[in-house]
């Protein structure tokens, strides 16, 4: 029997999770890796008197016992999105009660978990963490959430809107997504959004974009450029090839305020996206379960050793 100090929960595809494995292979700690679309493959059971979870893959046994599991990578979401894709009901059973025992896995509430599930839903609220980025002091452009426009909307002013949780949909068998998207005003009062909530923002003009990727107290930046130029709209619609991703020092006050943040919303890892705009850094999100592994090779930013660092620090503590 194979007892585990690790736990990474993750799935099968998943760069980021590879990444972790490498390093934890590499010290040689141990740990077991299981991947939500292959649960139905494993031999599971929880013993509620011994507070033990036995897991056995390929015919290897492991066993995760309460007190002595020190830490767990949660790269798993809360909450799978599969908005209008056909499922059988033998898909549906997998999807809820497997999604149900990943969030009962929260019993081993003494390892430290890299994020909490509890923590990590409450994050993903975009109204909430803004509110929470306001409460640090950290500014945030103007922002509307409804189903209406508000009173002070100008027709010739640029507006970018984004949906209030993440847009996956299926149409006729096509994945469909949606990003932040520039907007007149002119357009948005010509535009039906009664149906469906929206995010309705100031836009932010000549802004660098920042990606902060936090673990722990440590935070790597990097901006983001296109040719040596700043990029209009949302950053995510070029290809990541075609991006420069330069590391940069924030300032020690953002940095603080961005630690604040992250205390406040119980998160240890986080990606956070900011905006500059004449030396002033505005909160765009946060993600809790953001990527990071192409940072790793195109910035050079060791984000893996960190993490790794961070999980065995855990049982130190």
């Amino acid at each position: 029997m194979n007892d585990v100090d690790y736990l990474v929960i993750s799935s099968t595809i998943d760069y980021s999770t590879d990444l972790i494995c490498c390093e934890l292979e590499k010290r040689g700690l141990n740990y077991l890796r299981i991947n939500r679309d292959h649960f139905s493959e494993y031999n599971i059971l929880y013993t509620l008197n011994k507070d033990t979870l036995s897991i056995t893959m390929d015919g290897d046994p492991f066993v995760i016992t309460s007190g002595k599991l020190k830490s767990v990578y949660f790269r798993a979401p809360v909450f799978l999105r599969d908005i209008g894709k056909p499922c059988t009901l033998q898909e549906q059973l997998y999807k809820s009660q497997w999604g149900s025992f990943i969030r009962n896995l929260i019993s081993f509430d003494d390892a430290r978990w890299v994020n909490h599930p509890v923590a990590t839903y409450r994050a993903e609220n975009k109204l909430y963490q803004l509110k929470i980025a306001q409460r640090c002091s950290l500014p945030v452009p103007d922002t509307y959430v409804g189903n209406i426009l508000p009173d002070n909307l100008q027709v010739e002013r640029t507006y970018i809107v984004k949906s209030l949780d993440t847009a996956l949909f299926y149409n006729n068998g096509q994945e469909m997504f949606t990003y932040s998207t520039m907007i007149s005003g002119q357009e948005l009062l010509n535009a039906e959004i009664q149906c469906a909530p929206i995010i309705i923002q100031e836009y932010l003009h000549d802004k660098t974009d920042i990606r902060a990727t936090v673990i722990g107290d440590t935070i790597f930046a990097v901006s983001i450029t296109k040719n040596g130029c700043n990029i209009e709209g949302d950053w995510r619609k070029n290809e990541k090839e075609s991006l420069k991703y330069l590391p940069i020092r924030l300032p020690i006050n953002v940095q603080e305020k961005i630690r604040e943040l992250m205390h406040n919303l119980g998160l240890y890892f986080g990606g956070v996206d900011l905006a500059m705009v004449n030396d002033i850094y505005y909160f765009i999100e946060i993600n809790p379960t953001g990527e990071w592994g192409w940072l790793v090779s195109t910035a050079k930013l060791p984000i893996d050793k960190a993490i790794v660092d961070f999980l065995v620090a855990g049982c130190a503590e």
